[in-house]
This record gives C-alpha cells, sequence and structure tokens, in this order.
C-alpha cells in the first residue's frame, strides 16, 4: 500500500491538470491532513490516506479540479463545527463546500437507515439530485472503503456489497463512468460470491495465454489494413469478472462457450473514420450477425458513443469498439469527462446529460415507496430513444415506450385524454411503440378515461404511476401490476409491403422486377398463396393482371428491414455506404459485402427504418454514392 507521501505526490504530480489545480489540491491536502490525520479507521489507516485515495481515483476518470479537491476532503467536515464550516472551507471556495456537505447528507442519511429500504433509497437519490458532482465523490469515497470492506464483519461486508451492486455501480453506469462501475462490481461480486469469482477468475487466467496471442495477431493484421487511416491506437481489452458472470446467470451460457471474451478497441482520428474501419472490417473478416450496434448515430443517454460489431478471426468471436479519442474519454470517466470541454463544444449537451439524471428522480415524488425502487432499477438500467414534439423539442423514453408515454409526458390529462396520436403524420393507435426520431403529435378527447389494459402499453415510470393514480381515483381499486415479459426472439425481417384485402397474407418483393418505393406497384396472389409484389409496369405481372390484388408499401415498420446495394467493386465501398446511412440517422444491425463477380459487389444491411418516407429518403441517398447501380430489398 503506498504511504502518504506517495499519494501526496501522486496528486500533485498529474500531468492531465494545470498549476493552477495543482495549487488548489495541495491546499485541500494541507487541510485534509490537518484534521483527520490522526483520525484512525477500522482498517488501521488514517482517513486522511483514504480521503487521498479518493482524490485520485477521481483524477483517474480526469474529474473537474473543483471535484478531486472535494473528493481529498469530503470526511473533514463531520470534524470540523458547523458553525465555523464556512470560514473553514473559505480558502476553497463555495462550491467545494457544498459538494462536500452533499456527501456527508448521504451518509447522514443511510446511517438512519440502515437496512436501506425503498423510502432510504428515494431520500439518498433526491439528497444527490442538487449535485451531480457528488455522486462522483461518494462513488469514489465507496470504492476505497470496498478496498478493506474485509476487515468488518461478515454480514456487515454482505450487506455494503450488496448495497453496491443494487445501488453505487448502477449509478456510475448512469453517469458513464465505466472505470467506477468495472471496479465497484467486481469488488463487491468477490465478497459476495468468492465461490464464483474464483471460478471465472481462474478460468480467464488459464485462457489468457490463447486470448493474448490471438488478439496480439489481429492486431497486427488490422494495422496493416488501415495503414490510411489516423489509428491513435488499437489495443486489447478484457472483460471484468462480474460481467462474464452476469452472462451464465441472465443467458445461461457457461463460461466454456462464452466466445467473445477476446475484444479490441480501435481509437481513430474522426467519425467518418470510424466508419471507414467498420467497412475494413466487415470486408476483410467474417462478420457475426446482429452484433453491430452503432451509437455513434444512436448515442446513449449517459453520452455514451461508439461501433460495437464482432468478427470472426481464426475461428474464434471478437468484439471490436470503434471510436473516435474524445469518444474513449467519455466513455471511460463519463459525465465527469465533459468539463474539459466546456468552452470547446459548449455546455448545452453536457446540460442535458445532467438533467437526464435529475429527471429519473423527479418523476417519482409521488410514487409508493415500492414502486419507486422499481422504477429506479429500470430506469437505471434502461436504453432511452429520443423523439420530437410537433414544435421540435426533444424527449427521452425508455427503450420500447409507446405514445402513451409521451401524452403523459406532455401532462398528466393530455395522457389520460389521449385517443391516439399523429406519428411522423400518420394517424396511429395508444399501443403503437415510439421509434428513435419520430415526431409527435397526441389526439385527446374529453370524455376519455384511461382504461387498465393502458398498463400493458407504457414503459415509462411516470406514465405508470399517473395510469395507477388515475385508475383508483376512477374505480377505488388499486392498480393491477402487469408482468412484463421478454418478447421471444423474432429473426424475421419486416416487409414493406401489406394487403388491405389479405390482411395476414405474406407480401414479397417479386425478383423480376423488384420494386421499391415510391414505385406504384401490383400484387399478384401465387400458387404457393403468397403475394408477389411487382412494378406496375412489370412485363410479367402485365401478363397476369386478371390475378393482380391492391397492395400498398407500409406508412410504418415493427421490425427490422433487410435491403441490398449492388455497386461497381472499389475499395472503401461499403465504408461510404455505412458512413451514408449514418448519416441519414438510421440504426444498422448487420452489414456485410460480397463479391459477385471481379467488377460486382452486393452490400447488404439490417436497417432499423422509421417510416416510408425515411426509407425513400435512404433510398435517395445511397444511389447517389459512387458506383452504386440497385438497391433493393428482400
Amino acid at each position: 500500500m503506498a504511504t502518504q507521501k506517495e499519494l501526496e505526490a501522486k496528486i500533485l504530480l498529474d500531468p492531465n491538470y494545470s498549476k493552477k489545480d495543482k495549487g488548489l489540491f495541495k491546499i485541500a491536502i494541507d487541510f485534509a491532513k490537518k484534521v483527520l490525520i490522526n483520525k484512525k479507521r477500522i482498517s488501521g489507516d488514517t482517513l486522511f490516506d483514504h480521503n487521498l485515495r479518493a482524490g485520485l481515483y477521481l483524477q483517474s476518470i480526469k474529474a473537474a479540479p473543483e471535484v478531486v479537491s472535494a473528493g481529498i476532503v469530503h470526511a473533514t467536515s463531520k470534524y470540523v463545527p458547523e458553525r465555523d464550516l464556512h470560514d473553514a472551507f473559505g480558502k476553497f471556495g463555495k462550491d467545494i463546500l457544498h459538494l462536500v456537505q452533499g456527501v456527508e447528507d448521504i451518509t447522514v442519511i443511510k446511517n438512519k437507515n440502515l437496512k436501506l429500504t425503498a423510502e432510504a433509497l428515494r431520500k439518498i437519490l433526491l439528497a444527490t439530485v442538487k449535485d451531480v458532482r457528488i455522486i462522483l465523490v461518494k462513488l469514489a469515497d465507496k470504492l476505497d472503503n470496498l478496498a478493506d470492506v474485509d476487515v468488518l464483519p461478515i454480514d456487515e461486508q454482505k450487506r455494503i456489497c450488496q448495497e453496491v451492486l443494487d445501488m453505487y455501480a448502477p449509478l456510475a453506469y448512469r453517469l458513464g463512468v465505466d472505470k467506477f462501475k468495472v471496479l465497484l462490481e467486481d469488488r463487491a461480486f468477490k465478497i459476495l460470491n468468492n465461490e464464483d469469482y474464483n471460478k471465472v477468475s481462474l478460468f480467464l487466467e488459464h485462457s489468457k495465454q490463447d486470448r493474448d496471442s490471438l488478439i496480439i495477431d489481429l492486431i497486427s493484421d488490422i494495422k496493416r489494413g488501415l495503414k490510411a487511416l489516423q489509428v491513435h491506437s488499437i489495443k486489447g481489452r478484457s472483460k471484468h469478472i462480474y460481467s462474464i458472470y452476469k452472462k451464465f446467470i441472465d443467458r445461461g451460457v457457461p463460461l466454456e462457450r462464452q466466445y467473445d471474451h477476446q475484444a479490441i478497441r480501435i481509437i481513430v482520428d474522426s467519425e467518418r473514420e470510424c466508419y471507414e474501419t467498420l467497412g475494413f472490417l466487415h470486408e476483410k473478416y467474417e462478420p457475426i450477425s446482429g452484433r453491430l450496434k452503432d451509437y455513434i448515430a444512436n448515442q446513449k443517454p449517459n453520452g455514451y458513443q461508439s461501433i460495437h460489431t464482432c468478427i470472426l478471426y481464426k475461428d474464434k468471436r471478437v468484439e471490436v469498439q470503434i471510436r473516435t479519442k474524445e469518444m474513449d474519454e467519455v466513455a471511460e470517466e463519463g459525465l465527469a469527462a465533459h468539463w474539459r470541454y466546456k468552452g470547446v463544444k459548449g455546455e448545452a449537451q453536457f446540460e442535458r446529460r445532467m438533467g437526464l439524471f435529475k429527471g429519473v428522480l423527479d418523476l417519482h415524488k409521488d410514487s409508493s415507496a415500492r414502486e419507486f425502487l422499481e422504477n429506479v432499477s429500470v430506469d437505471l438500467f434502461t436504453d432511452e430513444i429520443y423523439v420530437y414534439t410537433p414544435k421540435g423539442d426533444v424527449k427521452y423514453f425508455p427503450q420500447g415506450a409507446g405514445v402513451l408515454d409521451f401524452a403523459y409526458s406532455v401532462h398528466e390529462q393530455v395522457g389520460s385524454r389521449a385517443i391516439g396520436a399523429r406519428v411522423n403524420g400518420q394517424f396511429v393507435p395508444l399501443r403503437t411503440k415510439l421509434n428513435a426520431g419520430d415526431v409527435i403529435e397526441i389526439i385527446t378527447a374529453k370524455n376519455q378515461v384511461p382504461g387498465r389494459g393502458w398498463l400493458k402499453w407504457v414503459k415509462s415510470p411516470r406514465a405508470k404511476q399517473k395510469i395507477r393514480k388515475s385508475l383508483k381515483e376512477h374505480k377505488g381499486l388499486p392498480a393491477m401490476r402487469y408482468s412484463t415479459f421478454k418478447p421471444a426472439t423474432q429473426t424475421e425481417y419486416d416487409t414493406l409491403v401489406y394487403s388491405i384485402q389479405f390482411e395476414n397474407a405474406v407480401c414479397v418483393i417479386a425478383k423480376c422486377c423488384k420494386p421499391i418505393p415510391p414505385m406504384k406497384i401490383a400484387g399478384i396472389v401465387t400458387k404457393r398463396r403468397l403475394i408477389s409484389v411487382h412494378d406496375v409496369n412489370c412485363r410479367q405481372a402485365l401478363k397476369l393482371q386478371e390475378r393482380w390484388v391492391p397492395v400498398q408499401w407500409k406508412e410504418q415498420y415493427n421490425k427490422a428491414l433487410k435491403f441490398s446495394v449492388m455497386a461497381e467493386e472499389r475499395s472503401g465501398l461499403l465504408a461510404d455506404l455505412l458512413h451514408t446511412i449514418a448519416n441519414a440517422r438510421f440504426e444498422v444491425r448487420e452489414a456485410k459485402a460480397k463479391l459477385v463477380n471481379t467488377n460486382r459487389s452486393e452490400c447488404s444491411f439490417v436497417i432499423v427504418p422509421q417510416s416510408l418516407e425515411r426509407v425513400v429518403e435512404l433510398i435517395g441517398r445511397v444511389m447517389k454514392v459512387k458506383g452504386v447501380k440497385t438497391v433493393f430489398f428482400d
């Protein structure tokens, strides 16, 4: 364990901070030493040592200077008389005192309720909402406490570690501080389930040599192919122990059958080069179907941006993350990283992300304790989508949210009186799910009241709570709880066309003419009882006009769409197409390329569409890419 002098030196020599910052750190260190040097912890070291280590944890995520300083002095306030606090912290300024008092507020509330009921959790979170930076300091404090939690009685160890997994690790995730999340989870897991922790650890240790050799070879192979790009670094990365264990528990995948422990991260210079790198990887190696995630075009609510894919190399699955240097800093350090970009890229995005976390808490003030705990768990773990109001304002919802979630976000009365909505100009029923980028307008009626079935159609805690409240008022009975079941896996893709006359019929695009929107189309009932969809000018279709049935292009889609592009073979084709699709703000789930002949390539994509209008727009953009001949849908 490092000595006090070594800890102080590390803080004061950190190259990421200015001379002025280090001057503030020196004042904080001297003050903490004066107050805490003789205060012993149960582990045997002093509170001063603990505070220094908390400061170092905050420096490791490049937190703002005032946050690091608050970490260094965070345990001092309870040893300074309240009447002297402002004088004692005068040399730091009100900001640091505010952060320190916020951390102490959490401790006081917890000590009043060691069993950590839902009410206590609510108070703790609402205490921190005043300033998200307080949470960062508390996470650093908790991380250092976990390092020597084994000196406590076993029951106390278990309680603290369960609290970490239930509360603090999710907070770290929500703020995007992956470095803290990993440490918190692995340290807590080691105490809570030492046997399984050791099993996973030994498995990783035994397979380390083979993994390292594979990654070294792959990195060398990729570097040779990416010479033209400004690649900052390519490095292997290990999945942490708790995440591997969770995969076993959640999905039932044994350790020996988890093939994605191998992973690399590629850091490039620009967003465009991210897509060029993805194109190179999918052309050179076989991509694993269904594993492409574009978090650059579809940024996570905690600020995370990256492209994820999975490829086969030497018959082994390797996960690949592609991002810029700035994206990497945000991914590793979370919201703490953004203080460095203030004045460079503006504070609007940073403030919106802070607001996301605060919004999680405000909407639960009227809910019961049990509902609050359930809802916070949902909010902390769920990815979000964004949609627009008719005026262009952005609203954020959990993945899978629907029209009613939007309605209740506008106002409780708007939600309760909703009878439908216009999504991108098209009328849709209340059960309709939202897609990223939708423009939503709610339609209401004065005599409308919520139905019990509405609870099945909403995802957001606010909507659930308001519907339950309304049901109690109208019925005088407690609202029924609906269990949320995981939907069955569906591999089928959506189709572009439907038949009004035969609602349940399967419509397939004819291979002879391969019509695309917005062409005029006709359906022909085949002997296999399918409806084959043709261009109305197709020669084959014109021969069978007596068998035509009316068909239409779908306005909305419930599943992903698969489409292909035929183009002249050239270097960078797939990358250019991916970049075009990403610029059109479509989520890409799969991307593949194959050589049809020496001069022609076929690139296939699985996308998540929002509307027919957007599909038509995408076709227009893709057709402008150099060398593209045709676009067709399967």
